[in-house]
């Protein structure tokens, strides 16, 4: 065998916990855990992004439809103008005739 697996050998065999072990394990089980307070600015700082970025989202969907109607808006008001001026050249033309 070679030396590396001489090593791994030795490395993974079983041994035996040291005689205070269980009591280290208990103790560490009934510590109070501290707070977490990072992960909570965490959770605070992605929550406002998402708010943040849906509510940019809603403006820019808002801004976006307020266009289109006033395009639409625009549109009819020139189909108008234009109905009545081809209006006005029709009587026009068949007063000529």
């Amino acid at each position: 065998m070679t030396d590396f697996e001489d090593q791994l050998r030795r490395a993974l065999e079983r041994k035996d916990p040291s005689a205070d072990f269980a009591a280290r394990v208990m103790a560490r089980a009934t510590e109070k855990q501290p707070v977490r307070w990072r992960s909570w600015a965490a959770v605070g700082l992605a929550a406002s992004l998402f708010l943040g970025a849906a509510g940019m989202e809603f403006e820019h969907r808002q801004r976006v439809q307020r266009q289109g109607e006033e395009a639409r808006a625009q549109l009819l008001q020139a189909m108008q103008i234009t109905s009545v001026k081809l209006h006005k050249i029709q009587k026009k033309v068949r007063g000529n005739l």
